[in-house]
């Protein structure tokens, strides 16, 4: 989801959407089978309830090269990314 989530981010993960519908357009985290955890934008939402993403990079895997998702697949919506700051460095060790 670069450049939008910079590598190194934080990413603030509400599991309870199960409480409601998720939607298209929203950020979610999908545990993929082989790509493993990956954040992504909701594209479409079959009439059968598969669940296919996109992501915002030029760079990004296709729609169609991603496939669909269970709903079970998806960990939470995305609600708040937290940037690494510009000039943040490691403190020193004593």
């Amino acid at each position: 989801m670069f450049p939008r989530i910079p590598q190194s981010s934080y990413v603030l993960v509400n599991h309870w959407f199960r409480l409601r519908s998720l939607e298209v357009e929203q950020t979610v985290l999908i545990q993929h089978p082989q790509l493993g955890l990956i954040i992504k934008k909701i594209a479409l939402i079959d009439r059968n309830g598969l669940i296919w993403s996109k992501g915002e990079n030029s760079a990004s895997i296709s729609v169609e090269q991603f496939g669909p998702v269970n709903k079970n697949q998806v960990i939470g919506r995305v609600l708040k990314v937290f940037k690494k700051p510009e000039s943040y460095s490691a403190p020193e060790a004593f």
